[in-house]
């Protein structure tokens, strides 16, 4: 006995009495139920599963098993029949993405010739695969366009069950991928014929909306990434409010914003680049200071100095203006603006008989860290932070016995 699929007979069911024909324990206490008759659509051709509950248990989820639906449950029935009930919210939602995407794959086809080769519904979005190298905006448009009028034009969509001999009177807007002797067509009257076992609406109003979110090159291809219905309806609100709040915030009308966001991006560069060369002049400044207090130990400078809320390059830069002068050896440490990681750099002037390498190396397991360098300079990180003063203290003490 096989299961008879009723979301094929109806895919607006949304509850049905059904009785048990097999219940099977799996691992982590869950149990495989087979009904003689079910409304809840298993996960196939890119559609996910139904949920919903039989009687008070929840149908966490369905798979096909040759002519057979299983329904997967978190514990065993104790009836041998039960009332199904689809989560009708989800169902809906599945239908008007799977049949917005055959609009859309059909509009991808009518107007520039480019075959679905691959489909995903998901949890947000969904996307097609198309065999098309490119795409351009006006591309977008134009197929967009197409596929709302679809929709706008409240077409009936129809299903049939066909046979070799019956299905060269559809024009199929591609070849089933395998041989049959029964076959599933979903037509969309007077623009698609495309085999499918899925749910689908039955009138491409109901769709409501079909909207392009974005594209991608794919392998040889594109993937492109759309939304229909209720989710086109989540989407445009969520935009919407985004570019209220934009033009609340920079105090224009929303068709002015892009030209207010671009003059505002321009005044940051500008102020960026202001900013960095304050920076130099600042680090600049330090290093001269720095350098005009630094510790003499015979006939060399040994400045030894931390920076907080520092990056890694600023360090750099003080390290190395502070080594440019003769006789001289820098321990700089920064510490990130996170307090988080420290970064070090060690540098000396070409004139320092010293391995800068290998001295920071020496203090590096106390900040568990890493790290390495050549003669006049060297670099490392860790994140033992309440360690840095021991460590620096430790380095001035080893360089100070070798000078």
């Amino acid at each position: 006995m096989t299961t008879t699929k009723l979301y094929h007979e109806n895919a607006y069911i949304k509850e049905f009495n059904a009785n048990i024909i097999q219940v099977s324990s799996l691992p982590n206490n869950r149990w495989a139920v087979i009904l003689d008759r079910t409304a809840f659509y298993p996960e196939s051709g890119g559609q996910p599963f139904d949920l919903g509950y039989l009687d008070d248990l929840a149908v966490i989820e369905v798979q096909e098993d040759g002519e057979n639906v299983v329904h997967i449950l978190e514990a065993e029935p104790i009836t041998r029949s039960v009332q199904g009930r689809i989560n009708w919210e989800r169902r809906f939602d599945h239908m008007q993405q799977h049949s917005g995407q055959h609009i859309l794959s059909g509009a991808f086809y009518s107007i520039l010739k480019a075959n679905t080769v691959g489909f995903h519904l998901g949890k947000e979005s969904s996307q097609i695969d198309l065999d098309i190298e490119v795409l351009t905006p006006e591309n977008l448009e134009s197929v967009e366009v197409a596929a709302n009028q679809v929709v706008i034009q409240a077409q009936a969509v129809h299903t049939h069950w066909l046979n070799q001999a019956n299905l060269q009177s559809f024009p199929l807007r591609k070849p089933p991928a395998k041989d049959f002797s029964e076959i599933r067509l979903v037509e969309i009257a007077n623009f698609d014929y495309s085999a499918c076992c899925g749910t689908h609406v039955a009138n491409t109003g109901e769709i409501s909306c079909i909207k392009i979110l974005s594209w991608e090159r794919k392998k040889n291809g594109v993937r492109v990434d759309f939304v229909c219905g209720w989710r086109g309806l989540t989407d445009y609100q969520q935009k919407n409010t985004i570019l209220h709040q934009l033009a609340s915030c920079l105090s224009l009308p929303i068709p002015k914003i892009l030209n207010g966001v671009e003059k505002q991006l321009q005044k940051l560069e500008t102020t960026t680049k202001e900013l960095a060369l304050l920076k130099q002049e600042l680090h600049r400044n330090l290093s001269i200071t720095l350098y005009q207090q630094g510790e003499v130990i015979n006939h060399h400078k040994l400045i030894v100095h931390t920076l907080t809320d520092a990056s890694p390059n600023e360090v750099n830069y003080i390290a190395k203006e502070l080594s440019s002068n003769p006789y001289t050896i820098a321990l700089i440490a920064g510490i990130n603006q996170e307090q988080t990681k420290v970064h070090l750099v060690f540098s000396a002037s070409s004139d320092v008989a010293l391995h800068m390498g290998q001295e920071v190396k020496k203090i590096l397991p106390l900040l568990d860290g890493k790290g390495g360098g050549n003669e006049q300079s060297a670099q490392g990180g860790g994140s033992q932070i309440g360690e840095l003063p021991a460590a620096l203290t430790l380095a001035r003490e080893n360089i100070r016995k070798q000078l």
